[in-house]
């Protein structure tokens, strides 16, 4: 438990550092870090289960205009983390992830107001032509900051939590639970609302139905709707046919 105690704390303190984006921004997201965290706990199926369930509640997120909804990656490290080390239905995970979420934007913002403090040395050392020093102090100190702040968290979350949370668990009421339940099967729901209020317009409603035909009633599998989905992609780019206007209607 060890091993993977540090391993939490380092996918922690990555998923919430900002060179992640030099990687891959999918560091952000419950599919990827919550996939990480289950194989540094070694339980990879039960853990993509869990952060698949917090991605989907998650599914419209996004930062605008400095405002910040819920610290995502906050919400998949611990989220996850904490399905496995319950045992908890992987259903429950969004239940999990929704406070820590929110207790993530405390952490964000310390980090962010701490973090101005280096931005000003860096400053100092670019006046002075020290660019090695510059660039150290924009990625050291807010990485030690960042493992303070998440990593030490996810440590003890991973080492000491098994067992109270287990105990937490068995304590909590059954219809408590059943209620929860049904909490995280609203939420994915909430998600992909949201996610439909961004992207939806005439023109691309209609392939979202009939991606949602193809997998209920003709019980086609992801990856035939994904294939599904490439081909008429490249047949409609091809050929411009969502760029044709209905006739008689012109463009102002």
């Amino acid at each position: 438990m060890l091993i993977s105690a540090i391993l939490v704390a380092i996918i922690s303190t990555i998923c919430n550092w900002w060179p992640n984006h030099l990687i891959t921004r999918s560091w952000l997201y419950p599919v990827w870090s919550g996939f990480l965290v289950a194989l540094a706990m070694g339980e990879p199926m039960i853990g993509m289960q869990a952060a698949a369930y917090i991605n989907l509640a998650y599914l419209g997120w996004i930062t605008a205009g400095g405002t910040m909804p819920g610290n995502l990656p906050v919400a998949a490290v611990f989220g996850t983390a904490m399905t496995i080390l319950s045992g908890a239905d992987p259903s429950l995970a969004v239940t999990f992830a929704v406070p820590f979420s929110l207790f993530g934007i405390l952490t964000f913002q310390l980090t962010m107001s701490l973090n101005a403090l280096w931005v000003h040395r860096a400053e100092k050392f670019l006046d002075n032509g020290n660019i090695t020093a510059m660039r150290m102090m924009n990625y050291i100190p807010s990485g030690i900051l960042n493992f303070i702040v998440t990593g030490i968290p996810a440590f003890i979350l991973v080492y000491f939590g098994a067992g109270p949370m287990q105990q937490l668990l068995d304590a909590i009421p059954d219809p408590f639970v059943s209620a929860m339940q049904v909490v995280g099967a609203i939420m994915p729901a909430l998600g992909i609302a949201m996610l439909i209020s961004f992207m939806g317009s005439k023109k691309i409603m209609p392939f979202y139905f009939l991606g949602f035909i193809l997998a209920v009633y003709l019980n086609l599998d992801i990856m035939a709707v994904t294939a599904i989905a490439a081909v008429l992609g490249i047949v409609f780019y091809n050929t411009g046919f969502l760029d044709m206007k209905p006739k008689g209607k012109e463009t102002n």
